[in-house]
């Protein structure tokens, strides 16, 4: 009952974010790091550091429960700001794991990030939803779904943000809070909240009976002042914590009275949180290196503002791959965001020298693309460990000639124990050519089933292959280098292998016949161009596909639901007549999935 009660009851305090905790009873030292509450509260400059198992005694409903639980117990030190400020730039986005805690010590969860639909980290399921639909009963109510009544006072401070702006419950004095989030009317997913035409493979599901509105993030959006809460879930006022006003954040319901989305804070912070600036803005990509070995990435909107929901290809958002000017070092990294958007992680360049820098991405409303920085690092030579070969041979033929589809064959002399997929795919080849005038990030080749979904994925590809076919071109003749990657047990190994390619047979000649009453789709590195294209239901259409000069992984097109493929030679055109489609998206892809198009049939109004 001591829980309940301060709960309930806080009291006046000058500085409550130092004195509304709940503190654990003293304990021996054996079970000291494992006590429910809080542990202690340290004051650290112009913060607080309140520390704590992250357990309690005291139940407080679903929006406490930690999506993803860890397997043992742990140590939370929560930074809280005793003078918090609003931001006045860009705001941060609420960390994926914890957006603050609660009085108990009990971390306040990010239920909006951790899960989203075919893992491909644009639409993010709405967790309390989720796991409300799929139990075989309602999670039982907790002390927060007891405030709900109100019973005419002023809810309590129940935690605080790692902004410093403290959590109440859903009432204050001007009445019951509630959210000015609403469900968006759509009929299809195919559209972000702020308007961004989603490229195809990366639309929703449909809105029906298993993914109701309101089973996504995404399916919200804001409308000022359709409740009394800002955009995040706040307002400023007086409490009776802060008789002279603070900004503070509340449990939001919505019209029947309920907890409603987004339920405690929404996806950002509206204090300032973290110290890190964005990048000054460069186009849709910018990029800083700080020596000796820290990169930054941005991917920016049209109107500037940080992209932090790139789509998750092979299992990861953004692919990094670094490659020294002379192709004797490479490496293949993965940065992480933070909560102002920028895109961080820490290489230790093996030598001094000139590198180029690979980011492979794909935005929301975007095909996959590749850009490229240079870096001219100064460093201390590091010894690097050497490559270790785990028995992966490239099977030659004569020649390789520039200008022609190659399929590079990698053949296990053995079967390899513990080879596992790796970022989706059984492996990953990279190619550069001398001086980084080429450069392609390369897939196997695998036959997509019918109505296979356009995401990447390895929960289909069997056991480990004995051979690995990998599609590539190569733009001229010269020196090469392609470096193999696979997984073999926990650790990844990296095999290189070097080539020289030959100049080309027959000059690629450039294309003209496309028929005028064909609808034009080019392919090139950038993917398909136009990706999306609009036909009448019902009437046959003529399609011409282009294949551009460049290297690229459109050496084929499929339409998996109609069991049609076409090879699409460097410089050709493939002439494909469609038959009369229904009404609706017909998907296309390249042969290694990487590129994805539709082709959607519409009835004449």
């Amino acid at each position: 009952m001591r829980v309940i009660v301060i709960l309930l009851a806080p009291a006046l305090f000058a500085q409550p974010v130092r004195s509304v905790w709940i503190h654990s009873a003293p304990a021996s030292s054996a079970v000291a790091g494992i006590r429910p509450d809080v542990h202690g509260v340290e004051s650290n400059g112009g913060e607080i550091v309140v520390r704590s198992a992250g357990i309690s005694l005291a139940y407080l409903g679903p929006l406490a429960v930690d999506p993803n639980p860890a397997p043992t117990a742990r140590q939370f030190s929560f930074r809280i700001p005793v003078q918090p400020r609003p931001e006045m730039g860009p705001h941060a986005h609420i960390p994926a794991d914890y957006a603050g805690v609660f009085v108990n010590g009990v971390p306040i969860p990010n239920h909006f990030e951790y899960s989203s639909y075919r893992g491909q980290n644009l639409w993010h399921f709405d967790g309390l939803a989720r796991s409300a639909k799929s139990a075989h009963a309602p999670p039982p109510p907790g002390l927060l779904e007891g405030l709900l009544p109100g019973r005419g006072r002023h809810s309590p401070i129940i935690g605080y943000a790692l902004d410093g702006y403290p959590v109440y419950g859903p009432w204050s004095s001007i009445g019951r809070m509630r959210s000015s989030y609403r469900l968006r009317q759509i009929p299809a997913r195919n559209r972000l909240p702020d308007g961004t035409l989603l490229a195809p493979g990366q639309d929703g599901p449909p809105v029906n009976s298993e993914y109701p509105l309101g089973a996504f993030v995404e399916d919200y959006e804001y409308i000022a002042g359709a409740g009394n809460l800002d955009q995040y879930n706040g307002r400023f006022m007086p409490t009776p914590e802060y008789p002279d006003g603070t900004y503070a954040y509340f449990l939001s319901t919505g019209a029947d009275g309920a907890l409603a989305f987004p339920y405690i804070l929404a996806t950002e912070f509206k204090g300032q949180f973290g110290t890190h600036t964005p990048l000054p803005i460069a186009g849709p990509v910018s990029f800083r290196y700080d020596p000796p070995g820290r990169l930054h990435f941005q991917f920016n909107t049209s109107n500037g503002k940080p992209i932090r929901h790139l789509e998750f290809v092979h299992e990861r958002p953004l692919h990094v791959l670094i490659v020294s000017h002379d192709l004797a070092n490479f490496a293949h990294i993965h940065p992480a965001v933070n909560e102002q958007g920028v895109w961080q992680v820490e290489y230790q360049f093996p030598k001094s020298g000139h590198y180029r820098i690979y980011a492979d991405f794909t935005l929301p409303g975007a095909p996959q693309r590749v850009e490229h920085f240079d870096v001219d690092a100064t460093v201390p030579t590091r010894s690097m460990p050497a490559s270790v070969n785990p028995g992966i041979a490239l099977i030659k033929p004569d020649k390789f000639h520039a200008g022609a589809d190659t399929d590079l064959l990698f053949q296990a002399r053995n079967p390899i124990p513990n080879w596992r997929p790796y970022l989706g795919a059984w492996a990953h080849v990279i190619i550069a050519g001398d001086g980084l005038g080429s450069f392609q990030h390369a897939h196997p080749i695998e036959q997509l089933p019918v109505n296979a979904g356009l995401e990447h994925t390895h929960e289909n590809l069997g056991p480990p292959p004995r051979q690995i076919r990998v599609a590539a071109m190569f733009p001229r003749p010269g020196h090469y280098k392609l470096w193999f990657q696979m997984q073999v047990g926990d650790k990844v190994e990296t095999v290189p292998f070097e080539i020289t390619v030959d100049p080309a047979i027959d000059p690629i000649q450039p294309v003209t016949n496309i028929p005028k009453d064909a609808i034009a789709i080019r392919v090139s590195a950038k993917g398909f161009e136009p990706a999306r294209i609009e036909i009448p239901a019902n009437h046959p259409v003529k399609l011409a596909i282009h294949r551009d000069t460049a290297p690229n992984c459109g050496s084929g097109i499929a339409f998996p639901a109609l069991g049609l493929t076409r090879a699409l030679p460097p410089g050709g055109v493939a002439i494909i007549h469609l038959p009369p489609q229904p009404a609706g998206e017909l998907r296309f892809t390249c042969g290694m999935g990487m590129y994805r198009g539709s082709v959607v049939a519409v009835l004449a109004p």
